[in-house]
């Protein structure tokens, strides 16, 4: 059982903690394999235009157009892809248990994260936990993305919590980064059981 040894706050970070990833298969899904799915993947989900998305500075069209420039021969492919991006992402039905047990032992959770509104808007079943945290942000509303220093005072300004009594927990160790630099206890997420015998660690 969770006991109260100063921390008040428990931050997940939402994409690969608490909602799997899932691009292979989802490009599988859409019908792409062996060479033609890692010329997709690299041109959109994993190139430096992706994280635009994120950060929602461009229209989703303007964005379309840069994934469509980094590999111009598959341009009908990647507008097929990119026009439903459902199950980019997925539910994680150990997600809310989880939370409700950080929840029982009397701790405010939060959330931190890099996320689109369009996955928001396609993959919205990935997010059912959402109602049991009690806020947080995501990268598209303040357009600003993790590791970005300014993204986590945001968080910090906007619940007014105090750093070292919070605890953050990331799937990137380079995300963790900048929280232990503002004194935010840390968790790399390596595996849902890992993280948490982790937390409770922490927390006893």
């Amino acid at each position: 059982m969770i006991k109260d040894h100063g921390i008040d706050t428990v931050i997940f970070d939402i994409g690969g903690v608490l909602v799997e990833l899932g691009r292979f298969r989802f490009l599988e899904k859409k019908g792409f394999t062996g060479d033609l799915a890692q010329r997709v993947m690299y041109a959109t989900m994993r190139s430096e235009d992706w994280v635009q998305l994120d950060l929602n500075n461009l229209s989703e069209e303007e964005i379309l157009e840069k994934f469509i420039e980094n590999d111009p021969p598959i341009e009908k492919e990647i507008r097929h892809m990119f026009a439903d991006v459902h199950g980019i992402v997925a539910p994680k039905q150990r997600s809310l248990p989880w939370l409700q047990q950080v929840r029982a032992s009397g701790r405010r959770i939060l959330f931190l994260s890099n996320y689109s509104r369009k996955i928001m808007r396609d993959c919205a079943d990935a997010l059912y936990f959402l109602p049991e945290m009690d806020g947080g942000l995501f990268s598209c509303d303040v357009h600003r993305v993790k590791p970005d220093p300014a993204f986590y005072h945001l968080l910090i300004d906007k619940y007014d919590l105090e750093p070292a009594r919070c605890v953050f927990i990331d799937d990137l160790a380079a995300n963790l980064e900048p929280a232990r630099e503002l004194g935010i206890r840390t968790i790399l997420f390596q595996s849902q059981d890992q993280a948490e015998q982790d937390l409770d660690r922490l927390l006893l």
